[in-house]
């Protein structure tokens, strides 16, 4: 399949340092733990508008005994990625995790929609998961579909610097977590009038708070 992806967009940065309310499966065992959180920021880009609902976010342990999911956000969050020009949303906030070396990082995301900027400028053309999302302005008309291959179950995987993140005890780690908003969204080849959400995610190590 090809995308006719456009021209360099924002970046939505998601800065991960300390995370809250978590619930295990299976979790590593671990006697210490350290911190993280969540920081959510985007930049100005040709996409007009880019929503998202985050159902979830996890972690994906791989330990010798076994591997499960730690659950760090349970609580569904909508988000314009291009509302976070100059700030940042703290998504999930000082949580417990149990030390050790994480491999996966996954969002879970059940619905999105975005806002294409036509040649009139003042033109917006809308792609959405579904005409009946809950996330679209109240009133909008959907002129075309946003593809989300499996996203909303196994989830969206971030890369992780190095393939993995160490908490370590008693300490604060902090990931930056670049969303390429231009690379993340491309037409579908043809006369068919779609959109797929194929997201362009990368975490660096940033410095703790």
């Amino acid at each position: 399949m090809e995308y006719q992806i456009r021209r360099a967009a924002s970046v939505a940065a998601l800065a991960l340092a300390g995370l809250a309310g978590i619930s295990c499966t299976d979790a590593p065992t671990a006697t210490a733990f350290g911190t993280m959180n969540v920081l959510l920021k985007d930049a100005p880009g040709d996409v007009a508008t880019a929503v998202v609902t985050i159902e979830s976010v996890y972690l994906q342990s791989d330990t010798a005994q076994g591997s499960g999911r730690i659950v760090l956000r349970d609580t569904p969050v909508t988000i314009d990625l291009l509302t976070l020009r100059d700030t940042a949303m703290s998504l999930v906030s000082a949580a417990s995790i149990p030390a050790g070396k994480y491999h996966q990082l996954r969002f879970v995301i059940s619905d999105a929609y975005i806002a294409v900027v036509g040649t009139d400028t003042t033109q917006r053309t809308v792609y959405a998961t579904s005409p009946a999302y809950a996330g679209l302005p109240a009133g909008t008309t959907v002129d075309g579909t946003l593809q989300m291959p499996s996203f909303a179950s196994s989830g969206l995987k971030v890369k992780l610097p190095g393939d993995a993140v160490q908490v370590d005890a008693n300490g604060v780690t902090t990931l930056l977590v670049d969303f390429n908003v231009a690379q993340s969204f491309g037409r579908v080849a043809g006369a068919s009038g779609r959109w797929v959400m194929s997201p362009v995610v990368q975490a660096t190590a940033a410095t703790n708070p």
